[in-house]
């Protein structure tokens, strides 16, 4: 008599240990999209630590999107040439944290500001970024964010180039950021053009497309300084004032928000299932 051996079930993938988000330009959603992946880790039980690489004339208080937030000012690369390892000096308390990560097990997410691209990949380089991390047995992924601005996709087309040049055993994906619009062009046009183009740079890595949201939600939470979780957690009246406006266009916002809230949740923990290895695709 025969018998069959029932294969194990397959549980969730676990997610990587690092994910850096990162564009050239400004305005492409890096922070809100930053947020909601502390969230996603923070969803699994898994504590996350956010590094915010911001100007000083942008920092807020703490918005508890993670356990642990951390703050480098972009103004300190200033003084990149005093520091021991240049550049990598000025990034210790990230250093730090990723030096945490086989023994606590947390998570890290980098917020990289925008207009600091060839900082990164000048630190990225001197550090052996990619075979470093394998060293340390860290998985890390790079999210390369583009909206749908002809110059945008252009700029993230580059820098996915560039992280390719410096760091090949990365992982990478692209994130298509609805933050100004969505990516639906007329045949023809330079938008539809410069989409094709940024396809064929990323060709076979992985392609997330974070929703676009109507009537400026993520915006007005964005410049009240309130993460997307706490303003759906928030009611409506309460949640008027801290934005600022009438309590029915907070319930508007609300509804926005929640529908955002699942769609890029789906589409971002797709791209954070880490395979095995930690070479790009």
């Amino acid at each position: 008599m025969t018998t069959s051996r029932k294969e194990p079930a397959k549980g969730p993938r676990r997610l990587v240990d690092l994910t850096e988000i990162c564009a050239d330009g400004t305005s492409v959603g890096k922070t809100t999209t930053a947020h909601r992946l502390c969230h996603l880790y923070r969803e699994t039980g898994r504590a996350v630590t956010l590094v915010q690489i911001e100007t000083g004339r942008r920092r807020t208080a703490e918005t508890g999107a993670a356990d642990a937030e951390i703050f480098i000012p972009t103004e300190e690369f200033a003084s990149a040439a005093t520091r021991t390892g240049g550049l990598s000096g000025v990034l210790t308390q990230l250093w730090d944290a990723l030096l945490k990560i086989p023994e606590n097990g947390n998570a890290v997410v980098v917020d990289w500001a925008g207009g600091t691209a060839a900082h990164r990949l000048d630190v990225i380089a001197a550090t052996g970024f990619d075979t470093t991390l394998n060293s340390l047995g860290i998985r890390g992924l790079s999210l390369v964010l583009a909206t749908c601005a002809a110059e945008s996709m252009s700029q993230a087309g580059a820098y996915l180039s560039g992280l390719a040049k410096v760091a090949p055993s990365m992982q990478r994906a692209l994130v298509l950021s609805g933050r100004a619009g969505g990516f639906d062009f007329p045949n023809g046009s330079e938008q539809a053009e410069s989409l094709a183009r940024l396809k064929a740079k990323a060709g076979q890595i992985p392609v997330a497309t974070i929703p676009f949201v109507a009537g400026r939600a993520l915006e007005t939470c964005a410049d009240a300084g309130l993460d997307v979780a706490a303003a759906m957690m928030t009611k409506s009246q309460p949640l008027a004032r801290k934005l600022g406006i009438d309590v029915f266009r907070a319930a508007s916002c609300a509804s926005e928000l929640a529908l955002w809230w699942k769609r890029s949740g789906v589409a971002l923990t797709k791209i954070l299932e880490a395979p095995d290895g930690n070479s790009a695709a």
